[in-house]
């Protein structure tokens, strides 16, 4: 495809969409046409977001309202950057006018059981007809589905952490694993622009907990798809903290392995299992029994894995540490459209972890 796509972000003013904004700026394959927020509706984004200063494309784009109807005919692919609730609600406003692709960032269209919907986020799924339509976006797993596919559920940051690694072990299904328990430590970035009291810099500052501690939304999300890339169904287990951080994930999965099995060739097995999955992958570096540092992927749509085996309790802990904006949300969407155009995966990617 020799002409640039063009593209439109709606809601463009939050961290996932600030972050596509960046990245689409340096895509030779991409012309932004519009970005959307009620919030700064007529400004310039320049004015609003002095971050953007060092754009080269997109300096003096202007925020509007909404997409009027003739502006939707001109755009070949629409990323949605909106809380719980609002991409069906959006989706199913263009439904009849608009004939592009889309991406959705947010979470309706990711869990395919409307009833597991309805229960974990608390709302009726209004469009729950178009469900089939949006293929998981979990780039290099789905990959052949996202070619031809015209929407794309974009996954959650953390069930990216948790699947990418998961996946090696659990396709091969060489192991038995008797409980799955992840552990996930996230940047305040995770949580959007929310003005709450435990986020601001006092309560933060020099500070880490758990959250959600039993109940999290994207546990649905990831037993959805560790069920269907496994050969048993299992009910995980998560926690996840908030770090003193802007951004960054790293996540620590304990398989419990059954204590009946032979463990004389667990660390072989696990690595062929990774290598066999992953060896041509770009964004996926695999490490062995190394453990990542979040310093290593901050700033890149890199995520890393490593694993190490603790014998004397049959357990294999992965490890695993992504930028929870870039490859947990906004690069893996930009990643993902890459794939559904022909363009090369890496195209406005390639991109340098921020730290030294």
């Amino acid at each position: 495809m020799s002409e640039k796509i063009k593209t439109a972000i709606i809601g463009a003013s939050g961290y996932t969409g600030l972050e596509l904004i960046k990245i689409l700026d340096g895509h030779d394959k991409v012309e932004l046409k519009y970005i959307t927020s009620r919030s700064y509706s007529g400004k310039k984004l320049k004015e609003v977001f002095p971050i953007t200063l060092s754009l080269k494309n997109n300096l003096e784009k202007i925020f509007i309202d909404e997409l009027k109807k003739e502006e939707l005919n001109d755009i070949d692919l629409i990323f949605l950057c909106l809380p719980p609730g609002e991409s069906m609600i959006y989706v199913a406003g263009i439904k009849d006018s608009y004939k592009g692709k889309i991406i959705d960032l947010g979470a309706d269209f990711r869990i395919k059981d409307v009833k597991v919907y309805e229960k974990w986020y608390g709302k009726i799924h209004i469009f729950k007809d178009i469900l089939p339509e949006f293929i998981y976006g979990l780039s290099e797993l789905n990959r052949q589905k996202i070619k031809n596919a015209f929407c794309i559920a974009n996954p959650g940051c953390y069930p990216t952490s948790v699947l990418l690694a998961l996946a090696p072990i659990l396709k091969k299904g060489c192991f038995k694993i008797d409980a799955i328990n992840i552990d996930s430590k996230s940047g305040v970035s995770g949580a959007g622009k929310k003005l709450k009291e435990e986020y601001l810099f006092l309560n933060l500052f020099d500070n880490f907990y758990a959250y959600s501690a039993t109940a999290h939304r994207h546990i649905p999300e990831m037993e959805q798809e560790i069920n269907m890339m496994g050969k048993e169904k299992y009910s995980i287990c998560f926690t996840p903290h908030l770090l003193p951080l802007d951004r960054g994930i790293f996540t620590t999965i304990y398989l419990n392995l059954n204590k009946n099995m032979d463990i004389s060739h667990v660390k072989e097995n696990i690595s062929e299992c990774f290598k066999n999955l992953y060896n041509d992958e770009i964004f996926i570096k695999f490490l062995g029994n190394n453990i990542p540092k979040l310093k290593d992927v901050v700033g890149t749509n890199t995520i890393q894995i490593g694993f190490l085996f603790d014998e004397r309790t049959y357990t294999v802990k992965l490890f695993s540490a992504l930028d929870n904006i870039i490859k947990g949300a906004s690069g893996q969407a930009v990643q993902n459209m890459n794939i559904m155009f022909g363009f090369r995966e890496d195209e406005g990617l390639r991109l340098n972890s921020i730290y030294n």
